[in-house]
């Protein structure tokens, strides 16, 4: 079995039926065969008919040899631009939709929720109810509203996901640093920026000891985890010559990596042979990016092409280490 730990869903009929901050809801642009979904975020254009309906995902996802898929929101619907009230309806809506695509095909599909972040209260709320729902996990973006994900404001959210067992996916939003007037800001916002801005969130919150103040909390980076497992070196060194840094965390910066997963998404072998080597094959799943332009539709052949690895670590990254991170069983 073949298991996708990072696409995304767009519950279209959800957001047209919301009866409640109608003026929140995102715009949905129909354009002949495809759609765009506009939100204040951000902007997602020219999705097929899988973005948002199941079955026609299911033809999708057998032609990419992916089995089971982990949906998600896109970070441009995690709603941190909003008010904590809409932003907690528009979560709801969006767990609840996605749930019931996992309860209809519930052999191809594992659900991943969103919080509104923003309010800290809300988020812990809107958790333990993704997990009565029946999701296994929660996507969250790298930043919320300027604050960093090592802010000491969200530790009490990590706490609580930890307790619920609960998987976070930690995705790249919309940079606010580009100029519109360049023509080439939208695709190197995604192309370094994305990598970048999720660097810089977990390197924080490695240095500010999230994950050694919570040693059962488990993430998957989008992504291929940005440029951490080349950095994770460097970061390593620093920690050396700095005492500062020893003082503060009693282990190295690399060893808290066996709390992560890394999605396979860089794009080419190569890429993904150096991914493997760094952070090692039982940390590395499959991402795709679904429906996204930018996504990788033959992943499967990238991993089989990986030389020096055995069919355990084949397997390992195709299955066992999503199912882990998951929490499913084979």
């Amino acid at each position: 079995m073949n298991v996708d730990l990072h696409s995304h869903f767009f519950p279209l009929d959800a957001f047209l039926k919301a009866e409640k901050f109608s003026g929140s809801a995102p715009k949905i642009i129909r354009d002949g065969a495809g759609c765009a979904v506009v939100s204040p975020a951000g902007r997602r254009g020219n999705l097929p008919q899988g973005a948002y309906d199941a079955g026609a995902r299911i033809k999708d996802l057998d032609t990419m040899r992916i089995d089971l898929q982990a949906i998600s929101p896109s970070p441009i619907l995690l709603y941190y631009w909003d008010s904590p009230d809409s932003a907690a309806y528009f979560s709801r809506l969006q767990n609840e939709a996605i749930q019931e695509v996992v309860e209809a095909h519930p052999q191809r599909f594992a659900g991943l929720g969103t919080v509104p972040l923003q309010s800290v209260r809300e988020a812990i709320a809107i958790a333990e109810e993704a997990k009565k729902l029946g999701l296994n996990g929660l996507e969250i973006g790298t930043s919320v509203d300027g604050k960093q994900l090592a802010d000491a404001e969200f530790e009490s959210f990590y706490e609580a996901v930890q307790g619920l067992d609960l998987l976070l996916f930690i995705h790249p939003i919309e940079g606010g640093d580009q100029d519109r007037r360049d023509p080439f800001a939208g695709i190197l916002n995604n192309v370094a920026s994305f990598p970048y801005h999720t660097t810089i969130a977990v390197e924080r919150m490695i240095l500010q000891g999230i994950f050694e103040r919570f040693p059962n909390l488990r993430v998957c980076l989008a992504h291929g985890g940005g440029f951490l497992p080349s950095n994770i070196w460097r970061l390593d060194h620093a920690y050396l010559q700095r005492s500062e840094l020893r003082k503060a965390l009693p282990k190295r910066p690399s060893e808290y990596l066996e709390q992560m997963y890394f999605d396979s998404l860089v794009l080419s072998t190569m890429a993904l042979q150096h991914l493997v080597q760094a952070v090692g094959p039982e940390r590395v799943v499959i991402g795709t990016d679904y429906p996204m332009g930018m996504g990788d539709r033959e992943p499967v052949g990238k991993i089989e092409a990986l030389s020096q690895m055995s069919e355990e670590e084949r397997s390992c990254i195709l299955e066992k280490n999503a199912l882990r991170a998951l929490k499913r069983s084979e």
